[in-house]
């Protein structure tokens, strides 16, 4: 297998096919902090939970913000489970083999991939990277996003290659659009 930067994997079984492997790389103390952070919002929201049971509500307003707030908790709590995972056991695969384009974003070998026929496809490009809060955000440890190559299959716009750096998504869209033939 052959890499770009310490990241990504990839085989050519021949000039037409790619088998590639791109996983998160996240220090070891960032684990440990999310894993924490996880723990503690998850004590928090089951303490809330319990009041549901074990607390006597005197109008229908208190009980109402318990069950708002419990809603919005199992939301976040969902979402913060599931980046603990990814960054734990994931990895996105891209197959292109037979004219056709594979992605998928695997969780210990689960995920569904989206199928494309490269005909219906344009070409791989970088998206342009900007600064701001909301890369900030999509660049966190709590967050599966930040994509940084965008490809166009019929109207829609798809991205993949999460919190790649720059030099690394450029050597991966040079090595999709050759392998594409675009």
């Amino acid at each position: 297998m052959k890499k770009i930067g310490d990241r990504i994997k990839y085989e050519k079984p021949s000039k037409d096919e790619l088998l590639l492997e791109i996983s998160p790389k996240v220090e070891k103390q960032k684990i440990q902090i999310l894993m924490l952070w996880t723990i503690a919002f998850t004590i928090c929201g089951l303490i809330i939970f319990s009041a549901l049971f074990f607390h006597d509500f005197k109008d229908t307003g208190e009980f109402l913000l318990v069950v708002i707030f419990l809603l919005f908790w199992g939301y976040f709590e969902f979402k913060v489970l599931y980046a603990l995972r990814w960054n734990k056991q994931g990895k996105e695969v891209v197959i292109i083999k037979n004219a056709k384009f594979s992605y998928v974003q695997q969780i210990s070998k689960t995920g569904i991939p989206v199928e494309v026929d490269i005909v219906q496809m344009k070409p791989f490009a970088v998206v342009k990277e900007e600064d701001g809060f909301w890369n900030e955000i999509n660049n966190s440890i709590f967050i599966v996003g930040g994509e940084v190559i965008e490809y166009r299959s019929g109207e829609s716009i798809k991205r993949l290659g999460l919190k790649l750096n720059q030099k690394d998504a450029l050597q991966l869209v040079t090595l999709l659009n050759k392998t594409a033939k675009f």
